[in-house]
């Protein structure tokens, strides 16, 4: 069996954001002891309850995924991007957007990398697509249950991930992700900077 960890709601430690508009649930944040300063890697979950800027993170990379049905726009200096709900959207954190709310509240994941250290690509999936898994040589490989109950794993056995979980395997087996064909997950590859 590879070397997967489901990390459940109660192993998320909340902080609140660095520009004190609001609150983090940060899930995965690396390497261990890291602050929101120093880190090289960070997933998180947010709610965004009221309009505003980001906080900016010079140096990062971010993917930022709705969760939620209602809208979000974000008003950056020259655009307005409006976000499709499970479509992530990267941006240079440095960038401090405005959070634009028609629906009200709305719900987020982002990942966060530390550039010229790590890169990361982060997709949508769902049941019926029964995606593979496999971390990058020296990487992770993340996987975020939006809905439905996820079964990660090999011929050796699985681990179940339900909603608002969130999955980490660090080898490179590669591991069938499967559920119920109106599951829905966030998934993330993170690979060092440099890695082939």
């Amino acid at each position: 069996m590879s070397a997967l960890k489901v990390l459940t709601v109660s192993d998320y430690t909340v902080t609140p954001w660095k520009n004190g508009g609001g609150i983090t649930q940060d899930v995965l944040l690396l390497p261990q002891g890291a602050s929101q300063d120093d880190f090289d890697i960070r997933v998180s979950l947010a709610p965004i309850v009221t309009e505003g800027p980001f906080s900016s993170f010079p140096g990062i990379d971010r993917h930022i995924t709705l969760l939620t049905t209602e809208r979000l726009e974000l008003v950056f200096a020259t655009q307005t991007r409006s976000l499709a709900r499970l479509q992530p959207l990267h941006f240079d954190s440095v960038q401090q957007p405005v959070s634009r709310l028609p629906d009200g509240a709305v719900r987020v994941l982002n990942v966060m990398t530390r550039r010229g250290r790590w890169n990361a690509q982060v997709m949508p999936a769902t049941g019926d697509n029964a995606p593979l898994l496999a971390a990058p040589e020296g990487g992770l490989v993340v996987l975020h249950a939006v809905s439905g109950t996820w079964q990660v794993g090999d011929r050796l056995g699985a681990a179940l991930v339900h909603p608002g979980e969130t999955l980490v395997g660090r080898d490179d087996a590669t591991l069938r992700a499967s559920c119920d064909p109106s599951g829905e997950a966030i998934i993330a590859f993170l690979s060092p900077a440099g890695a082939r």
